[in-house]
């Protein structure tokens, strides 16, 4: 069955209002709440987003899972398909606790027919030689954007920073369940790629908030951050299921797979992080 709001299913002469429909106020939360400005994405000159405290891990550094949704670059942008990512990684050499603005400069690497590869380094908006964040990208083109008539996005809305701002997590209607299992709702517009299925954004941060917890735990930070997207993510709810990796020296390290519990607990992505001090 093909997923509500694929746009491979939509017309040429409807295919850019489509895309700003899934991508306006009723659609697709990730960016426009993040408030990631990209220069694909928003015809600016370079590629930045603010850093609240919603985006801070529980030592106050940059959380992995806002680094990765500043970076979900594959290559491949809506303007010239419909992408799907396949694996994002990145690796935290700063914490930035006093970084305001990231600034994103991005490194196509190839895209071929169907793949696109790329790296993004990530540094302080107001210090440019100061490294933040090194990530990694590799997507699919699932169908074909028509040539022309593309047009940017409005820039997000500045959310003010704020100290009752609510987890990122319950923003996208995540939760920790009474079994221990953190979870996110069933598949709904503010969810969903321009595929129709689970966006990467609610899964990074459904990872964050199991991966957080468990660093915290050990007075660690996430320092590394791994994930494939293996399945598409089309009912849930979905589950986030953990697994600690023993370890013997300084560091500690996990994996976690979110499972699609409306498709018989369908696999979707499995991530790894590694904690460090």
């Amino acid at each position: 069955m093909t997923a509500t709001g694929d746009l491979r299913t939509t017309d040429d002469a409807e295919f850019w209002d489509k895309l700003h429909q899934a991508m306006g106020e009723d659609g697709l939360l990730t960016y426009r709440y993040l408030g990631r400005v990209s220069e694909e994405m928003h015809g600016v000159q370079s590629s930045y987003m603010k850093i609240r405290r919603d985006m801070r891990d529980a030592h106050g550094g940059i959380r992995a899972g806002a680094l990765a949704i500043a970076t979900a670059e594959t290559g491949f942008t809506d303007f010239n398909s419909v992408p799907a990512p396949v694996s994002a990684g990145l690796t935290i050499v700063d914490p930035g606790k006093d970084v305001a603005r990231v600034a994103m400069r991005k490194d196509v690497l190839k895209v071929g027919r169907t793949l696109g590869f790329s790296r993004t380094t990530v540094t302080d908006w107001d210090n440019p030689d100061r490294v933040i964040a090194l990530t990694r990208g590799i997507g699919i083109k699932l169908g074909d954007a028509p040539a022309e008539g593309g047009k940017p996005f409005p820039l997000p809305e500045d959310i003010a920073d704020r100290d009752d701002l609510p987890p990122l997590i319950e923003v996208f209607g995540g939760w920790k369940g009474d079994d221990g299992h953190w979870r996110l709702p069933a598949l709904a517009a503010h969810s969903r790629s321009t595929s129709g299925t689970l966006h990467l954004g609610p899964m990074h941060l459904v990872f964050d908030a199991a991966a957080d917890e468990l660093a915290a735990a050990s007075g660690l930070r996430v320092a590394d951050w791994e994930v494939l997207f293996v399945a598409a993510g089309t009912n849930g709810p979905f589950r986030v299921d953990v697994t600690p990796i023993p370890a013997s020296g300084p560091a500690r390290a996990a994996e976690f797979r979110l499972m699609d519990e409306g498709r018989g607990d369908r696999l979707v992505a499995s991530a790894s992080a590694s904690f460090g001090a």
